[in-house]
């Protein structure tokens, strides 16, 4: 019983909230216990009300889950769970979510309910619009990182946030090609926005995006400021698993075609866990050794 309601929250896709500890981690305060505590608990409340949406979307998504291969196992598209009871979950998330962000930072309260207005938005109506579509998905992980600063007294620059919406929006834009090629090469319609896609654009904004971000973060650490923030000529290499991380993500994507799930390749691929484990390490010796 309670399995059905852990697959009914996703309870596996709170680790996109990781990046609220990224500004913690980046600034060299990720020991400050005060700080890390209260950016813990934002990170719990802000997953409750995530988890309230993710049973909103699937309410509105119903029908489009019934007919997909492996969403059609949601325990609200297979019947395992009533709609009566989703809403009710959904509640108890919400006002759960909504009362610890309440008790711990106000700022952060305003910026998840932001996140939840405009998600609301985005699984009634803006999922449906092309390319706005993979922007909304890219504004929630920026309103996680600012979520994140807030919770940690930590500023969030430019860059940062430049670099976690490029790449969220390669991650999303890979996300909805596989939607494109059930379509086109299955004829199967998981979301309405599909029609207005196919297999050369999206394959051109994946490449795209992917030299975007690629050179954006070779300036990013190329930088004075930056070279002198962490006291390090060193960064250059964290190019090397950037490269390789984006080079694994395509393949997956492309050769693969194995992109449906960007939560499922993070716990399931371990060239991709190891390859981010030695990025992280690497900034963590720079940072605090």
């Amino acid at each position: 019983m309670v399995n059905k309601y852990l697959k009914l929250i996703r309870i596996q896709h709170w680790v996109k909230n990781t990046f609220i500890f990224l500004p913690l981690f980046f600034s060299g305060e990720l020991f400050n216990y005060q700080n890390f505590l209260n950016t813990v608990f934002i990170a719990i409340g802000f997953s409750m009300v995530c988890s309230s949406i993710y049973v909103i979307n699937d309410l509105f998504d119903i029908e489009f889950d019934k007919i997909h291969p492996t969403k059609k196992h949601r325990p609200i598209a297979s019947g395992e769970i009533s709609k009566r009871q989703a809403y009710i979950t959904c509640l108890v998330f919400f006002l759960n979510g909504i009362f610890i962000l309440y008790l711990t930072n106000l700022l952060c309260l305003l910026l998840a309910l932001l996140y939840f207005s405009i998600m609301i938005l985005y699984s009634a109506y803006l999922k449906k619009l092309p390319i706005i579509d993979l922007f909304i998905i890219s504004i929630g992980f920026i309103i996680r990182i600012l979520i994140g600063g807030n919770a940690s007294n930590v500023y969030v620059s430019d860059w940062t946030i430049i670099m976690v919406f490029l790449l969220s929006l390669f991650i999303a834009a890979s996300k909805r090609r596989d939607d494109v090629i059930q379509y086109e090469e299955e004829s199967r319609l998981n979301r309405e926005v599909v029609i207005h896609y196919n297999l050369d654009f999206i394959n051109s904004i994946i490449s795209i995006i992917s030299s975007v971000l690629i050179v954006s973060y070779l300036i990013f650490i190329t930088q004075d400021q930056i070279i002198l923030k962490y006291n390090s000529k060193n960064l250059f290499f964290t190019f090397i698993f950037v490269i390789i991380g984006i080079l694994r993500f395509n393949q997956i994507t492309l050769v693969d075609k194995q992109s449906e799930s960007p939560i499922k390749i993070l716990f399931n691929d371990r060239f991709m866990q190891i390859n981010l484990s030695l990025w992280l390490i690497l900034f963590l010796l720079m940072i605090y050794l």
